[in-house]
């Protein structure tokens, strides 16, 4: 299996990563870590997983605490999509050091989701501001070889209401020159407090005019996908069919009276399957965040523990997330016994067939990846991150 998501962590300041070594490096995996105590947050480099294995080199990033996360890795480079500045900037690893290649200045922040739509041409979709307050999309497809945008517009989405009237724009895929958009409407209950509605809504837009040709209404769940930048919502199986998750737990659309559920959208057709849902948290009691397919109809889902938090305010700092695996044809759900781990929006499943690899952040203040063998249900230790390093945020295959 071949994921090509970059390992990465909020660097405000990249392209100014002190240089480790002059060795030319090929890497297969990054890490995007924090470091304790005076130690910068860094990106970790390595060439294996196993156990035997050891970091390479490591490059230092802000010693600040960086507000964002938004980088892609595809096919050589490294791109960041910041919410924050608005620039899509484009990355090279040359040694060990990372170099600017180009920018892009963007008309908006706020984004939210994104999808290939071949190798060269990135689609990503934002939040756009209205002064009549109708609820907007703005859609970028930038060709990433060249570094330009192709393709701009503004897309008017229906079904806003006066309670719940702030856009959340969960997941996007294209499909047959159509374009399929997943949002949902939250509102503020506070200076940091939001809730979502108890309706999803599917959008299918024609690619070329971005006319609109069809809504469907969702209810079994709320808030569709995620900030798909740092963690997975949606994937597509070996036979085309798209997969994804809803999140209305605390940490993401706080609705938790509305269950986390995975969907189906088979391939070629309009619609998301009505007759198709996995019920997560009337399986096992809690929300789940995240899901990563790891081949033959079973994926990966990480959830947590509500009798083990208090409230938000300490949902990330607690030892209490588990990994399960799903069943995409049963609705099986199976515990994998590794160790518990912490922090909220992190990419760090991967799978190549075999194993699925966890990075884990362990309540011993180890920091170790973890193989579960997906025949023999075995587990195993793999590769131990140094002893500075206090949290994994990202963990990546390169190659």
């Amino acid at each position: 299996m071949k994921r090509l998501l970059v390992l990465f962590f909020l660097v405000i300041f990249i392209f100014s990563c002190t240089q480790i070594s002059e060795k030319n490096i090929d890497p297969n995996f990054v890490f995007c870590l924090y470091n304790k105590d005076e130690n910068p947050t860094s990106l970790l480099f390595t060439e294996s997983l196993d156990d035997d294995g050891r970091p390479i080199f490591q490059i230092p990033l802000s010693s600040s605490r960086i507000q964002e996360r938004e980088y892609i890795y595809k096919n050589g480079f490294f791109y960041r999509l910041s919410s924050q500045t608005s620039v899509f900037t484009k990355y090279q690893l040359q040694g060990s050091s990372f170099v600017l290649v180009d920018s892009i200045q963007l008309k908006n922040r706020d984004f939210e989701t994104i999808t290939w739509k071949d190798d060269d041409n990135l689609i990503a979709v934002c939040r756009e501001d209205a002064e009549n307050r109708t609820p907007q999309a703005r859609l970028y497809q930038i060709n990433v070889a060249g570094m330009k945008i192709v393709k701009q517009d503004t897309i008017v989405l229906p079904f806003a209401n006066k309670e719940y009237s702030a856009l959340h724009l969960g997941l996007v895929n294209i499909e047959n020159d159509d374009l399929w958009l997943a949002y949902s409407f939250f509102k503020s209950t506070g200076k940091y407090g939001h809730t979502t509605s108890d309706t999803t809504y599917y959008a299918t837009i024609k690619y070329d005019s971005f006319k609109l040709k069809n809504i469907q209404i969702e209810t079994r769940s709320t808030y569709p996908g995620g900030f798909n930048i740092i963690q997975s919502y949606s994937f597509k199986d070996e036979e085309g069919d798209y997969y994804f998750m809803t999140n209305p737990g605390i940490a993401l659309g706080n609705n938790p009276k509305l269950p986390t559920a995975i969907f189906r959208k088979r391939k070629g057709q309009l619609l998301v399957d009505q007759d198709y849902m996995i019920n997560i948290s009337r399986s096992i009691g809690n929300h789940a965040y995240g899901i990563w397919y790891v081949g033959n109809g079973k994926a990966i889902i990480r959830n947590e523990q509500k009798k083990l938090y208090t409230d938000f305010s300490n949902f990330h700092a607690v030892y209490q997330f588990e990994y399960r695996l799903v069943d995409l044809q049963s609705g099986s759900i199976e515990k994998i016994q590794i160790p518990l781990d912490k922090g909220t929006q992190k990419e760090n499943v991967w799978a190549d067939g075999k194993y699925v690899y966890f990075a884990i952040d362990g309540s011993n203040d180890q920091h170790r990846v973890w193989k579960y063998d997906l025949q023999t249900k075995e587990i195993s230790k793999g590769l131990k991150l140094p002893n500075n390093t206090n949290f994994i945020v990202r963990m990546d295959y390169l190659k």
